[in-house]
């Protein structure tokens, strides 16, 4: 039976940790000082203090034979039992005070291989009780010996003495183990995060959940924020959104080359069916559907086709702030006089063949104003006039504007923002595209992070 695979992409997940490092610094910082904290004020250090002792032959006995040093091997054994035996543990108990249970979990008997020599050890977080243990212990073993296995060939080399340096717990350890799994956390929660993210990231991910194309992908360029504070003054205004015009303030930056590429698949995909209005919306607010359109307008414009832009977003128009133009009169105005009239788009003198109708005062009713049959003569008026006419309007997802325009309009771009769009949010605005048997062109993916593997983009001089 075949199964199927989601590919792992190495780049992408060292990316993913590169991006969000701090996550991992927080939880490396964290874990290293709550051992340290823990191991020098909480925990109480462990001593441990230890006697050797020796198997050796009787006082009656001149030589030792094989036998002899195979009953000694085994007698050593015998020992290890004897000690951490019930009757052992209640005579320590007895005299010293330490509970059965302690004793006997902390008690050690360790022997050297093919020798007669074998150490007693005990651990107790009170230095002068665990070298009183031992030594009690080493004086119980050879009485012991004499009256159960009636021998007395055990001889005490070294008794134990206070130890000065605990053996655990130890701080270099408990932190550096710490850091390592504090490290590991911080990764878990770097991949965590990203697995419940429900945003687009790359244009595969927008082509399989969405299931058409992505024929434009923008990389996050220096412009003005949406939601920063915006300046007072007027002129610092109009420079402040004037930053995100790039296709005209920076020719050869990797977004401007992006737009054109953008024109180039756009081209392509109207050879069976001419785009002449093209609406520019987005699932939600903030996705950079109004920068892509006046880019877009601009790039087109570049070329040599006569472009018209229209500003129908009827309840929070920007267009005219990107271009840098009035906002006297404009579409709500061409809609709402009695008269048909020409249409007085704004000739954009510094950018040749861009022409601009922006939004005009904000009517209270915009989908009866855009649902009308007067919206519907104006574009086809406007067709004959124009190459491309590119219509800005509100996020698809929020208000019903952008659906009426997009039944009635040659094609629709769909604008995502990388880690950002709610891959919900997206489908439901294909569905509402859908139900108004909109033409969708194909998605536009923007704010691609530079170092996102699988998207480069060059400067050509």
């Amino acid at each position: 039976m075949e199964k199927n695979f989601e590919e792992i992409d190495v780049l992408e997940l060292a990316y993913l940790l590169l991006k969000k490092w701090y996550l991992m610094a927080i939880c490396f910082i964290l874990a290293v000082t709550s051992a340290f904290a823990v191991t020098k004020y909480y925990l109480r250090p462990v001593y441990k203090a230890e006697s050797t002792l020796f198997l050796g032959k009787e006082k009656d006995q001149v030589t030792l034979s094989i036998t002899d040093i195979q009953l000694n091997n085994q007698l050593v054994g015998d020992y290890r039992q004897i000690l951490k035996s019930r009757r052992v543990a209640e005579i320590i108990n007895e005299k010293l005070g330490v509970e059965i249970r302690e004793f006997r979990g902390k008690v050690g008997v360790t022997t050297v291989k093919d020798s007669r020599i074998f150490s007693i050890s005990y651990e107790n977080t009170d230095p002068i009780l665990a070298a009183d243990v031992v030594n009690e212990l080493a004086a119980v073993i050879q009485e012991m010996a004499s009256d159960i296995i009636e021998v007395k060939n055990i001889k005490v080399i070294d008794t134990a003495v206070v130890p000065i340096n605990p053996i655990s717990p130890s701080v270099k350890k408990n932190v550096g183990l710490a850091g390592l799994l504090g490290l590991i956390l911080g990764a878990g929660l770097i991949f965590l995060f990203e697995f419940i993210d429900h945003t687009f990231k790359k244009a595969e991910e927008v082509e399989k959940q969405l299931g058409f194309n992505v024929i434009g992908t923008i990389p996050e360029f220096e412009g003005a924020k949406r939601g920063a504070k915006k300046p007072k003054d007027e002129k610092a205004l109009e420079v402040h959104y004037l930053k995100n015009l790039i296709a005209y303030n920076k020719p050869k930056a990797p977004a401007t080359e992006a737009f054109r590429e953008l024109r180039t698949n756009l081209y392509y995909t109207s050879i069976d069916k001419e785009l002449k209005t093209i609406v520019v919306t987005s699932p939600t607010l903030g996705d950079g559907k109004t920068v892509t359109a006046v880019n877009l307008a601009v790039i087109l414009a570049h070329s040599g086709k006569k472009v018209l832009i229209i500003d129908a977003d009827m309840r929070k128009p920007k267009v005219h702030h990107y271009l840098g133009v009035k906002n006297n009169y404009g579409l709500t105005n061409l809609l709402a006089e009695q008269k048909e009239s020409k249409a007085k788009a704004i000739e954009k003198e510094d950018i040749s063949n861009l022409h601009i109708i922006t939004c005009g005062p904000i009517p209270p009713n915009p989908a009866e104003m855009l649902s009308s049959n007067k919206m519907k003569k104006l574009l086809d008026k406007l067709k004959s006039e124009y190459d491309t006419i590119i219509i800005d309007t509100p996020p698809v997802g929020q208000v019903t504007d952008a659906a009426i325009i997009s039944g009635i309009a040659d094609g629709v771009l769909l604008v995502l923002a990388s880690g950002q769009t709610r891959i919900d949010m997206a489908k439901r605005a294909k569905r509402l595209l859908e139900g108004v048997n909109a033409n969708i062109t194909g998605a536009v993916l923007t704010k691609i992070e530079a170092g996102r593997t699988g998207y480069y983009y060059y400067k050509y001089e």
